[in-house]
């Protein structure tokens, strides 16, 4: 399943620039999800790359005003939350940024932006996986319960079927003695 932008909303999420040698920093390096674009990364003092959390995952968009190229920038949004199991590229108009440039683990997100070409406004969609729910521990009582009825019920009429033959009443039509 997807995961909605209500699962995350109100998570403060922090955002660090790992790549060794690059110019480009977050802004800010922490922000709480839910007040619409949550990251920038910045040159200088010119926002060049927007980071925003919508409805089923992130979306990252060229927001420099022109082209431009990033060869060193990694990426790294922390204490994202633990109800996602996996992060899955679902389209991209940055040349150069593909699904082997994403990962996900241990609440960290990781974005590979090294050698990638962007065009004036590209964008690129990333859909966060919700891990699937685990049934509670009521549900599986409720589970067990059933199934014993069930054999139960099914012990009894197998009983019930011995004692017909044992005491030669018919079953189908035929004296069973």
């Amino acid at each position: 399943t997807q995961a909605q932008a209500t699962e995350i909303i109100g998570d403060t999420i922090s955002c660090q620039q790992v790549g060794a040698g690059s110019s480009f920093a977050c802004n800010p390096f922490e922000t709480t999800v839910g007040g619409g674009t949550e990251f920038y990364l910045m040159q200088g003092s010119q926002n060049t790359v927007g980071l925003n959390f919508v409805a089923d995952g992130l979306t990252i968009r060229n927001v420099s005003g022109g082209p431009m190229v990033l060869f060193t920038t990694i990426v790294r949004l922390e204490n994202i939350s633990q109800l996602f199991s996996g992060a899955r590229l679902s389209n991209s108009t940055i040349f150069g940024f593909n699904a082997n440039d994403i990962s996900l683990s241990d609440g960290v997100l990781s974005l590979d932006f090294r050698n990638t070409f962007w065009d004036r406004n590209d964008v690129a969609h990333i859909r966060l996986d919700a891990i699937s729910a685990v049934p509670e521990p009521s549900t599986w009582m409720m589970l067990v319960l059933g199934l014993g009825a069930i054999a139960g019920v099914m012990r009894l009429q197998r009983r019930g079927g011995q004692h017909k033959r044992e005491s030669g009443v018919l079953a189908m039509g035929r004296r069973l003695v």
